[in-house]
């Protein structure tokens, strides 16, 4: 599978953040710009969210440290560019698996 070009243009159904009610739409530079915006932030979460769970597993002694850990969870992306962890079962959610693997030593 060919590496992801920078320039690809990913585009992401943005909904209004919720209690909002839509009455303009994006012009096609807009919803470049929010999607490139919003899909930034998701990623910034995923990797905050890997930082977060590699430092509690080395904050656990390594015989009582798991082999294996796996954590999913969903991210909510708004029309405002941000992203963030969702509630299950969110519509429209992004899901995401991370999963650690170590041989002990």
């Amino acid at each position: 599978m060919p590496e992801s070009d920078n320039n690809d243009i990913i585009l992401v159904d943005l909904g209004p953040a919720s209690g909002v009610r839509g009455v303009a739409s994006f012009s096609p530079e807009d919803m470049v710009a929010k999607s490139t915006e919003a899909l930034d932030a998701a990623m910034s979460t995923v990797r905050a969210m890997a930082a977060k769970v590699t430092a509690t597993m080395q904050n656990i002694k390594i015989s009582e440290r798991p082999n294996k850990v796996s954590v999913e969870f969903g991210i909510k992306m708004t029309a405002e560019g941000n992203a963030m962890v969702a509630k299950a079962g969110v519509e429209g959610a992004i899901k995401v698996t991370l999963s650690w693997e170590h041989s002990a030593k």
